[in-house]
Order: structure tokens, then sequence, then C-alpha cells
């Protein structure tokens, strides 16, 4: 919560109600009537807070009776009928209540920002709602607001780096692109939205959709402590979330608006053509190639389109390459390599020139988000809706994304005492993104041939064949969707025992995305400059898939829930029933043969080329439990069960019991504590720990019967051959059930300095049990019995084990009128490989055997060990060398390490893959008169890419990519052996295939992930105008620098944040070819009417 919550109080409306968001005027208990603060006679004052702004709607009252006042808009106030000695109590939300002896004088207050009402609250679901100070799990809580001032498209882009223990990674920055999350290395995470339970990929699309300024709260709960209430599927952690509800009070309109201009945060430094083809041939004399890659003919004319690119005219061209390539042009032949019709397909503007693709993005483009809310209610109804609209633009038309988000949340008392509440909850999104047709179109595009010598129209000004934006308008890539989210419960407070309450809830979810990709040949293009005509366009080549899919979740809950204080200890409990039910279905078809692009409809394709779909049920029921107790906010208990069934096991092993018991001990609450420390040092320390049993669905559901498949062929049957569908074992049966993961934690929770400073330390380690794993050939023998597969079966013993630690530290303060903020996170975690089998095995090599390693990289476990590039050549002679490797200076140093004189050792690399290991951020910011100022850094180190196959050479001197990887590389003309790549070679001599630590590189880096400026009009400007009750400016860069080591080998080619998949550049999302991460700079406005 904002130590400013005195400019909020400026929502007070001239009725005299203070209701709005957090922060309202509370009266002390006890006084029945609040008189206008104009009188003008008796004790007057001034409140102000700690920065010397006003406090607005500050309750001043005379102790002990009902005589009191409202602070105005200047924190002003007046109380008559007031005596000398009277005591004077002025209070706010969000500061430590104040009592003064009157004298006759006027009284000035500050009011002190109060740390214990402005506690963290932790939302755990189910209704659970706990102090930060009394959690005895590990969980963080997301600072919500925070998230609303960034220009993120998806929620989950703004948790990395800000939450402890939490990793974010994007496959590229292409408009709509989905956000995955990692807690604590893991992936298959939990999402809890309005208490209702989603697994982790429709889950995942559901969370990513919801816009910032909807959130109420949002909580990241990651050991078993926290989560065993969820039981299974919660392993990997839960994030729960809960959207904003109703407030009683006047109407509130919000209204934001964030308009943002993007552009890539990187652009790869590519070489001319002329520079491109002088390397190539370096390289090739290198490497001993016969002949040189051009030859003098074509180096000169590269050469000239270089000169008159650079603006020299004719006569100076034909003259500088006779005189640096010994030819003997003559003018006439000058032009005429120059005249696109003489040449018929190979004059110097359209082959030999440069042009880069990367001038596709030379132009901007704008991201659009709108959001406006009602929020309001009476004493019986509060209600608070939402319409928000976010479009974003890519750099054609073939890219695109447009959602509309709508949420309406309702709460109704149904009888007078308010024992018996209603809620009901609408929230919906809808998305359409557009994509070019080909997923890897974008590779194509810009890296589609090893010249840069593509402009988008030939010199005659016709459009071109193979241009870069020619090649992203082959058709598209659509997808809409529909998500929906209906809820409705009902609560009754027994009044007969107090703190009894009982509820049920009913929630429907259902998604709906259709899929239309239709591909076909460029059109209105031409073949060469001299073109008559338009390429041909062939319908065989043209092709629509369409996808259907359908997602539906029913869920029931039936909860009693009992919270009381006897003295100083508080008990609560919470046994809950929860059924869930879940139906999947999806079709496609896809057919060849479009004679026009005018009607891309499924009926209208000629050939059908295929045809599938399926349908897929799941069900569950759990019982649940949670209790806690606390004495004195000082020894804290609480144990959480969940007695879980599912219907993807059979019957004798469908029921799973997960558990966990956590304990805390608030040390600073202890009287010797106090004596011996002073509070003022350290206010507040807990320690904590905790032990859970939670589970993973492994398996598919009824994957423990034997499934079959039509054949596509139909078979002849009786005397009449009738024609039928035959039916075949898809699949044998499995004997799975729950995986396990025993999980331990400690934390450590403080306050120093009267919380300036705060912080968390958490260290965790899991042991992961009952992993998927094939029947051993001892137990069945699959290719005898000509199974269609290996059944599978749950790991009995411990595969895995996995641990870290996380440590969040915050400082703020004030200076004057200067308040300054610290926040720091870093997170770390580590896993290891403990067991592959039952039995020991007889590895071929024993670097395949991964036990007590780490086993995270997408592509190279083990490789052959380097150590740098050869730099001269008397290194090399005095060096063990690969016989067909190490023909040249720049290539890899091969290491001995048996000492055999061979080049064939590998080792086991145990290095990370490419979700980090540790990731850290660093927040910076300060505040003066209504000014904001934050810089967010973001870094990760222990992260490793795979090398992509050109940069290996797997092709030839780095094929399409060298005119942006030579200058990474060594080189004759660059003979660097600090380089990140090493020099290219003809991948008949290269290191290309091979396992070659070299190839598994370091993609640490630091970015500075955000710059954020906010201006508070309505604390000076405004102030004085009461019907605007807040208006904020803001202006937010994004993605602004990044840095990476020298070693880095994908420089201005990949965000080093999305190193996502391996070394295959033809994958969507690869690492090289992938739409690149935006820089943003977004402007933003935020009134509150």
């Amino acid at each position: 919560m904002s130590k400013r919550l005195n400019s909020v109080g400026m929502l007070l409306a001239l009725s005299g109600v203070v209701s709005v968001g957090i922060a309202y005027a509370e009266p002390v208990p006890g006084v029945a009537a609040v008189k206008s603060m104009q009188q003008q006679s008796g004790c007057t004052g001034v409140v102000i807070d700690e920065t010397g702004e006003t406090v607005i709607g500050a309750s001043v009252v005379v102790k002990g009776t009902t005589n009191g006042a409202i602070t105005d808009i200047d924190g002003k106030f007046s109380l008559s009928g007031v005596k000398k000695g009277d005591v004077i109590q002025i209070s706010f939300v969000g500061y430590q209540t104040v009592e003064v002896k009157y004298d006759g004088k006027p009284i000035n207050v500050t009011l002190q920002t109060d740390n214990q009402v402005l506690q963290e609250v932790v939302v755990t679901g189910y209704g659970g709602v706990q102090k930060a100070k009394t959690m005895t799990a590990s969980a963080s809580v997301v600072k919500v607001e925070s998230l609303a001032k960034l220009p993120v498209a998806s929620l989950s882009e703004g948790l990395g780096g800000r939450v402890a223990g939490v990793i974010t990674q994007q496959p590229s920055g292409a408009p709509g692109e989905n956000v995955r999350i990692w807690i604590r290395g893991g992936s298959d995470i939990l999402y809890v939205i309005d208490d209702v339970v989603m697994e982790s990929t429709q889950g995942n699309e559901f969370f990513s959709r919801l816009r910032p300024d909807d959130i109420a709260s949002m909580s990241v709960l990651k050991d078993a402590a926290a989560t065993a209430v969820y039981g299974p599927r919660a392993a990997n952690g839960v994030v729960v979330v809960a959207t904003k509800r109703g407030s009683e009070g006047a109407p509130t309109i919000t209204f934001n608006q964030k308009i943002s201009v993007m552009t890539p945060a990187y652009r790869a430094k590519g070489m001319s053509a002329y520079d491109y083809a002088q390397t190539m041939n370096e390289l090739y004399l290198a490497n001993y190639e016969e002949n040189p890659a051009y030859n003098n003919t074509e180096m000169s004319k590269y050469y000239m389109g270089d000169l008159w690119q650079k603006g020299y005219d004719r006569t100076a061209i034909m003259n500088m390459v006779n005189e640096k390539y010994g030819m003997d042009y003559t003018m006439d032949e000058i032009n005429d390599l120059f005249n696109p019709y003489v040449t018929q397909g190979g004059n110097i503007q359209d082959y030999y020139s440069t042009y880069d693709p990367w001038d596709m993005f030379s132009h901007v483009q704008p991201m659009y988000q709108t959001n406006l809310s009602l929020r309001g209610g009476g004493e019986r109804i509060k209600y608070y809706s939402s319409l928000g609209y976010l479009n974003q633009k890519g750099i054609s038309d073939s890219y695109d994304y447009e959602q509309i988000n709508i949420i309406l949340n309702t709460d109704a008392y149904l009888l007078k005492d308010k024992s018996l509440k209603f809620t009901f909850n609408l929230n919906g999104n809808t998305t359409n993104k557009k994509n070019p047709a080909n997923t890897n179109v974008f590779n194509s595009a810009m890296y589609g041939n090893s010249m840069p010598t593509r402009p988008a129209q030939w010199s005659t000004g016709l459009p071109r064949k193979g241009s870069p934006s020619s090649l992203l308008n082959t058709g598209f890539n659509n997808t809409e969707a529909y998500r929906f989210q209906m809820n409705s419960a009902l609560k009754w407070n027994i009044p007969w025992v107090e703190g009894l309450s009982a509820s049920a809830s009913v929630n429907f979810t259902t998604s709906y995305s259709m899929q239309k990709q239709f591909s076909h040949d460029e059109e209105g293009v031409y073949d060469n400059p001299a073109s008559t005509s338009t390429s041909s366009y062939n319908q065989n080549n043209s092709k629509l898939y369409q996808y259907w899919y359908n997602y539906k979740l029913l869920t029931g809950i039936f909860q009693v829930d009992y919270n009381r204080s006897f003295g100083k200890h508080n008990v609560g409990a919470m046994v809950n029933y929860q059924s869930q039910i879940r139906r999947e279905n999806w079709t496609s078809a896809q057919k060849y043969g479009y004679p026009s692009t005018l009607a891309p409809q499924i009926d209208l394709g000629a050939t059908m080329d295929s045809m599938s779909g399926s349908a897929l049920d799941w069900g569950s029921s759990s019982y649940i439990l949670r209790l806690t107790y606390d004495y004195a906010n000082k020894y804290l208990f609480q144990y959480s069960g969940n007695y879980n069934g599912s219907l993807s096991y059979s019957p004798d092993k469908r029921w799973g019991y997960f558990q966990a018991v956590s304990l805390g001990w608030v040390m600073s609450e202890e009287s010797w504590f106090k004596k011996l420390i002073n509070p003022k040092f350290i206010n507040m320390l807990k320690i904590r720990g905790g032990f859970g049993l939670v589970g993973n669905e492994v398996g598919n559901p009824f994957s423990y019967l034997t499934s079959y498949s039509q054949n596509g062929t139909r078979i002849l049957f009786g005397d009449n051959m009738v024609s039928n569908v035959g039916w075949y074992v898809s699949n044998v049966a499995n004997d799975l059930s729950w995986s396990s993961s025993k999980q331990f934690g400690l934390g450590l929770d403080f306050g120093l300095f009267n919380d300036r400073l705060t912080g968390s330390f958490d260290t965790f380690l899991y042991l992961n049990k009952g992993d998927v794993m094939n029947m051993t050939d001892d137990m069945v023998r699959s290719d005898i019995l000509g199974m269609p597969n290996v059944p599978q079966m749950n790991a009995p013993y411990t595969t895995s084990r996995k641990g870290g630690f996380e440590i969040q530290v915050n400082w703020q303060d004030r200076i004057g009128k200067v308040g300054y903020r610290l926040g720091v996170t870093l997170s770390h975690w580590d896993e290891r490989v403990t067991r592959h089998t039952d039995s020991s095995s007889d590895w071929y090599y024993d670097v395949w055997d991964t036990v007590g390693y780490r086993n995270m990289h997408d592509v190279y476990t083990h490789a052959i060990k380097t150590n740098g590039l050869f730099g001269n050549w008397n290194q090399m002679y005095n060096s063990v060398l690969q016989n067909s490797r190490n023909r040249s200076l720049g290539t890899m140093i091969p290491v001995d390490l048996n000492g055999d004189g061979q080049v064939n050792d590998y080792y086991n690399l145990n290095i990370a893959g490419s979700t980090p290991l540790t990731q850290y951020g660093v927040t910076v910011g300060a505040d003066w008169n209504g000014f904001d100022l934050e810089l967010f850094f973001q870094g990760a180190c222990q992260v490793s890419g795979a090398m992509p196959s050109p940069f290996r050479c797997s092709e030839g001197y780095m094929w399409n990519y060298g005119q942006y990887g030579f200058q990474n590389a060594y080189t004759p003309s660059n003979p660097d052996t600090e380089a990140a790549l090493p020099i290219p070679v003809n991948p008949n001599y290269g290191w290309g295939y091979s396992y070659v630590d070299r190839w598994a590189f370091d993609a640490s880096y630091l970015k500075l992930k955000n710059i954020s400026l906010r201006y508070d009009l309505k604390r000076h400007v405004l102030k004085n105008v009461a019907a605007i009750q807040g208006f904020d400016l803001s202006f937010v860069v994004t993605n602004a620098f990044t840095w990476t080591k020298k070693s880095y080998p994908l420089k201005g080619l990949q965000d080093p944040e999305y190193i996502t998949t391996g070394a295959n550049i033809y994958t969507s999302g690869g690492t090289l070819g992938s739409y690149p991460t935006q820089r943003s700079y977004t402007f933003g406005l935020t009134i509150t009417l």
C-alpha cells in the first residue's frame, strides 16, 4: 500500500461519504456522528503526513465523546465545545493514531505511517486470507498496482525478477504472444482465479489475458505448506488471483488509457553485400578452398553496387572498379550493367546492392490499451464492472492482436443482518490474433538469402518476388478465441455460532478457439525487374488448415469456515468439498487446391488432405481441510490436507492424500526479545518451516484402459461386401497413479528500523518420486507381444532432487520531501537426477549416465571439452588436434582429458538449460511532490542456449546467417581469439554436428527492463477540483537496454531473456528467425471521478 494514502483521500464526496479504493476516512468506534469542520470556533488545526502533504479525510474527535470532524482538502479541521485538557484523537487509515492534549492553541499534527496496518495479506484461495506476519508457508504477494502501471500485453510479463522464485519467458515479441511462468523451476503451475482451480494450459491462457487494472490481489504460493490444500497438480506452485469487487460509497469511475510506440529492442548489424563477399573470399582462402567464393568479375559488380549506394557517379565507379580489380569496363558496359532491361536479371541495383531486411522495422508499431471501470454500492449491494480493450500492431498487416475484456462482479446481502451474502461474477475475454501463414516465414523473410540483396521493389518499380515484405504476405494464420467464466456463490454467516459460516458455489468456465491457416504462392510479384507479367500462381501450392477447440469446466464447491479468537488464541478451520468435470473436444481439417485467394473456405478446396478430431473427458473430486492456529500472533501453526480422486487412474489407485504442516515463531513478539534488542532496530523477526507431500497428475484421463482408434482405411465385410470402419488397439493400458513430491522449506522474515528495511529468506528441498517410466523388459515384453506402445508405470523411487533459495529485501525511507526506495530479489534453484531405474545399468558411454548431474540442457548434456580458439601456428603445433577439424587458425582447441593423444573424450557438462537457475531484480525509485521515478533492472545467470546450426557451420560458412554472424566470429581480418564464434568453415571440416561444449553458450544477461516516470496532478495542480478524485500521468520505457557477455553469440539476433528452444532454426519460436522482442515507449493517463 502506498504511503501517500492522503492523496486518495481526495475522493471525499461532497455529501461527506468517504469510500473509495483502499483509503477512506473511518471514524473512531463509538463516534455516532461527525460534524462539519466548517464551524468557526473551538479547537482548530492542520493534519499532514511525513512528506508534509496535507491529509484529507482524517478523523478528528474528542476522545470519549461523539464530538468529531473530518479534515478538509487543505488538511484543516475545526471542533467546537472543546475544553482545555481534553484529549484530541486523530486517525486515518494506514497511519498511526495520534492523541494530543488540547491546551487552547491550534494543533498541528504529523501522522506517521502505520506499518502494522499496511502489512501485506496473502490470498491463499478458498476464501483464505492471511497476514504476511502470521503466514507460515512460502508465498509472495504480487504488487498488482505496480503491474497495472506497466504497458504489459500479458499479465505474466511483469512478474519476472519482481517476484522471488518466479521466472517468465515468451517465445518471441510478436503481438499476442503468450508468456510462460516457472515457479522454482517448475512450469506445470496451477492457476486459481476467483477460487476456481484450473490446470496449467488453460489456466495460463485465462491468467495471461486478465488485465492488471481488474486484479485486486495476486499471490504466488510456492511450497507444499502453501499449496497442499490444492493437493494434486500443485507440486510446482500455485498462482492465486482475485479480481476486484465493489465497495460501499458513491459510484467511482476510473478511466485508464495507455498508448505505446514500439520498435525492436535489438537490431542485427548486417554486413553490406560487398563486405560479405570480401569476407567469404578471406574465409575460403583460410580454409584452403580451391577457388574463391566470388571471382573478380563478381567482386567488381558487388563493388559497383557498394559505390553506387555511396553516391558515386558511373564514371567514378568505372574508374575505381577497373583500378581495384584490373577490369576493362567501358562506359557502355557500365551503363548496361545498371540497365535491368539489358541484363534481364543481373543489374547492379537489384542484384549487387545492399538492402537490409531489418529496414522493415524502420517504422514504429503502436499498441493501445484502454480500461474503463465502475465501482460502488450501497449498504446491501456492491458492484464492480470493467471494460477493457487492447490492440497491438505488428511490422506489417500480417501481424495484429486484439483483445476485449469484460468483468462484472456483484455482492448482495440478502438479509437485513447481512448474514447471507450472494456473489455473482462474470469474467470474459475475446482475442483475435493474426500472423503470417507459415510459422517460419519470419525466418525466411529475414534470412532467406546469404546476401542482403532483396529490395521490396525492383529498380523498375515492380514488386519483387522473394522480398521480405512479399514473403510476409503469402496467406495468414489467424486464431480467434473466446473465454468466459461465470461464478455464483452463497455464503451464510451462521448467527448463533460466532465465526462459523457455510458457503456453496458453482462455476462454469468455457473457452472456444478457432485457428485458420491459409498459405499460397506470392501474388502480384515479378520474377525479375524486366518481367512483363506477374509470377505464376499454382493452386496446388495453396493449402487451408482449420482447427476448432472447445473446453468446458464445471466446478462445484461446498465449504464450511470457522474463525474465532479466544483471548490471545486465534483459531481458523476450513472444510471443503470440491468436484470438477472437464470436457474437451477438437476437430481439424486440411484441404489443398484453391484457385483463388479471395475465398479461403474449407469447402472450396479441391483435395481433402486430412481430417481428424477427438474428445476428452476428465473428472476429479476433493475433500479439503485447512487448520490454522496462532497464539498472540506469536506461535503459529497450519495444517492442510487434500484427499483427491481422479478419473485418470484405475479405481484402486484413484485416490491420493496430500498434506502439509508448517510452524512459525514470531520472535520479536517475545518480551525477552524486546528487552534484549531495541524494537526500533528489529521490530519484526519470524522464523518458519514446513513439510508437505503434494502431487502431480501424470498420465491422461482413462489411460488405465486400453484405447482403440479407427483405421482410416475402409474394410469390406459380409456377403454384400459392406464397407465398414476398422478399429485397432492404439494404446495399451498404463498402470499409473499420482506422482509425489516431498517438500521441505525453511524461511525467515524480518523488519528493521521500524520496517524501513524489510525482507525474507527462503530455502527449500523437493524430493520428486513417481515420475512416468516405461515398464522394463522383465515386467512385459511389448516387442514380443506386438503392443503398439510400452505400458507405463510410476517410478518407485526418487528420480530427482530440487533445491534452492530466495532472497527479497526492500528499503524505503524519506529525506525531507524526497522519498526513496530500493528493492532486491534473488532466486536460485537447481535440480539433480538421483536415479534412473531400480537396478544397475551398464551405460555404453559413462557420460550418458546423468545420475548426480543436471539434466537440463535442451541439446548438450555431454560434450567434448574445448579451451578457447587457436591464435597462432606454434600453439597448434604443440597441441593435440582433431585432424579434420583443426585445419586453420580460429578453430576450437580440443582438450585431451585422458591423455591418450586423441580427441574423443566426452564429459558431462552439468549445466543449466534455457530456464535460468538464477534470476534477480533490482528496483530503484524516488518520489517528490507528486513525481515518482523508478528504474527496474532484471538479470539472469546460470542459463544456457544451444548454438543454432548455421553458427556451428552445420551449413557451410554460416549459410544465410553469415552476413550477421561473421562480425561475432574469428576471421582472418579479425583474429580475435576471444570471439564468440570460431572461424566459419566448410561443413566437411567443422564441428557442426559434434557434441562440443562451446555449442552450449552462456546466455546470462542484465536488462534495464523498465524506466517509469509518473506525476500525480491531483496532489497539487487539481487538488481543488472536487469532481476529479485522481489524475495520474505516466511515461514508461520497456526493454530499454540489455547487456550480455562478449561470449554471447546472438548479439542483435535474439533477446537472451527469451532463449526458449534448441538448436533448430526452423522450429516455431526458435533461437534465430523469431519476431524480435520490442522496446516500447508508453504514455499513460489514469483519471478517477
